[in-house]
């Protein structure tokens, strides 16, 4: 007779601290919601996926509008960190494309 109480404890997983960026929302004004416009374009940054820092979701809606890049995450701290938190949305005019 197996005994299932008899397991080993797995560590518990890493868990990575939450970015400051998390809840922000952004103005979309790249060329892709100028012509598939979705609610105001503005989009709350939530919790992304490797290899992306975040997702954009619609602040309306909740439809996904795109990816939050590294690059523009940094972006973005850098300019909460020098300015202040925004109290209004940062807008975001560039996409990143890699070929």
């Amino acid at each position: 007779m197996t005994n299932l109480f008899d397991t080993q404890l797995q560590p518990a997983p890493q868990q990575t601290p939450a970015s400051p960026l998390i809840g922000l929302k952004v103005r979309l004004d790249r060329p892709v919601d100028r012509e598939h416009p979705c609610c105001r374009n503005i989009c709350v940054i939530a919790a992304g996926e490797a290899p992306y820092v975040g997702t954009l979701l619609c602040a309306d809606c909740g439809q996904h509008r795109g990816w939050l890049s590294r690059s523009t995450a940094q972006w973005i701290e850098h300019i909460a960190t020098h300015f202040g938190a925004p109290t209004t949305p940062i807008v975001v005019r560039k996409t990143h494309t890699y070929e």
